[in-house]
């Protein structure tokens, strides 16, 4: 591996060591972020149900504070809003999913980087290379001396230990980038059925009061 190195050299070869680096440790802490931040929401829909029938609000919100991860964050945001109008209840609940997808998307960026930008120093140390290969052949045809073997060898090495370095680091960084998105977009789908589930579980355990039009007909009747 440390020969690969030095064949591929240091200027193209750190940079993608750096990368294969961040991109192990990404894959690490996401994968317990998520483990972490994980529920199965038919399960969790079901006990904060059974807590709101049972003990009201205060008792689902209870449940909804023990539970780690974004769903339950922006159910219990919807439960401490359940006496704001609908609009202001739905308003609360997304600025915590926004946040909340915000961290679940942290160094998303950073690896689709690296999996755009790894194949391209890898195709840049074989276009260089090569360029040095071809500098020597020309080089010893113009004096007279012949074709540098080691020269020519040296520059074809360094060009082929680039391309495989680059797609060696490119095809992981792809793949978990791929991996993560899934991950997060599972998340979201959670978030958006848990904004139309609280309104419907308010709903039938507390039906809020009517106003508008309605209110002033029965004023109106009154007088």
């Amino acid at each position: 591996m440390i020969e690969l190195f030095w064949v591929g050299g240091p200027l193209f070869m750190l940079p993608l060591m750096i990368s294969s680096v961040l991109v192990v440790t990404v894959a690490i802490e996401r994968h317990r972020r998520f483990r972490l931040a994980s529920v199965d929401y038919e399960w969790f829909l079901t006990e904060i149900r059974g807590a709101i029938q049972s003990g009201g609000i205060p008792s689902g919100l209870e449940v909804a504070d023990q539970i780690p991860g974004p769903v339950a964050a922006a159910w219990s945001a919807g439960l401490r809003s359940h006496r704001y109008p609908l609009a202001v209840l739905r308003e609360k609940m997304d600025s915590v999913s926004i946040a909340e997808v915000q961290r679940l998307e942290k160094y998303l960026p950073l690896v689709g980087v690296i999996a755009q930008v790894a194949p391209l120093i890898g195709i840049l140390g074989t276009v260089w290379g090569m360029i040095g290969s071809f500098e020597g052949v020309a080089g010893g045809l113009s004096s007279g001396a012949g074709i540098d073997g080691e020269l020519l060898a040296q520059g074809i090495g360094q060009a082929l230990v680039t391309t495989a370095s680059g797609l060696a680091v490119a095809i992981p960084a792809t793949l978990l980038h791929h991996w993560l998105s899934h991950r997060v977009d599972g998340f979201i789908a959670n978030l958006d059925r848990s904004r139309s589930d609280l309104v419907e579980i308010l709903s039938a355990s507390s039906p809020r009061k009517k106003t508008g039009k309605p209110v002033q007909d029965r004023e109106a009747t009154v007088v």
